[in-house]
């Protein structure tokens, strides 16, 4: 097994940051000695932080109706402050030197945690208007499924996955961190921002899965 399920995880993680850590400020493998032992800094506590208000953000969003609009308006400051807390811990860790593999790999997986289960719960909730289609936030999971899928069939049968950064992977983030808020807000034209966001999300699986291909390619050829 090439590289081992712990080394992939590791090549996996820029799939989720679009190539670069706010954590590490160039990849998984920047890390000191000394804080790579201690999991538990300051920036690490920010981030679990963030983890807790995950289930917040969710319940608020299930729970939401016309009658309680009020519920609407907090998931979308608790939205707006685990996004601000994203940048806080980068700024923390890279500020106080206190970065961590646990950081690193932590902080995108609360990310996408959010962002994705905020889709499918919108999704599943009728009482939102405008609504987001149920099958919308199958296809942003199956981008995410479909890529560490590949990047896993790559390290396992062509050698070490080699990740590097991809402006369509920064797109794709910043177009659904925008649909979500949007549809958190109820803005008129959180619709067409949608097809907006899916088409980008299409183009950088395609992206993706040609940069594996060729990878793989040039992996067996040599």
């Amino acid at each position: 097994m090439p590289g081992g399920r712990l080394g992939l995880l590791g090549r996996i993680e820029p799939l989720y940051t679009n190539g670069y850590s706010r954590r590490t400020g160039g990849g998984i493998g920047a890390f000191t000695d000394g804080n790579e032992a201690q999991a538990v800094t300051i920036a690490n506590k920010i981030t679990i932080f963030r983890v807790l208000m995950i289930p917040v953000f969710v319940v608020l969003v299930y729970c939401y109706t016309q009658e309680r609009e009020w519920l609407r308006h907090i998931a979308l400051g608790v939205y707006v402050s685990a996004s601000l807390s994203d940048i806080l811990d980068g700024y923390v860790a890279r500020r106080l030197n206190q970065r961590t593999a646990f950081g690193a790999r932590l902080d995108p997986l609360a990310d996408k945690l959010i962002v994705n289960l905020g889709f499918v719960f919108l999704a599943a909730n009728e009482q939102f208007e405008p609504a987001i289609p149920l099958w919308f936030p199958v296809c942003v999971l199956s981008r995410d499924i479909i890529i560490v899928m590949g990047a896993y069939t790559i390290n396992e049968y062509f050698g070490p996955v080699v990740v590097k950064p991809r402006w369509t992977g920064k797109a794709t983030t910043v177009c659904q961190m925008s649909t979500l808020i949007a549809f958190l807000l109820g803005v008129p034209f959180a619709p067409h921002l949608l097809l907006l966001t899916l088409a980008v999300t299409v183009f950088s699986l395609l992206d993706y899965v040609y940069a594996g291909c060729v990878q793989a390619f040039v992996k067996n050829a040599a």
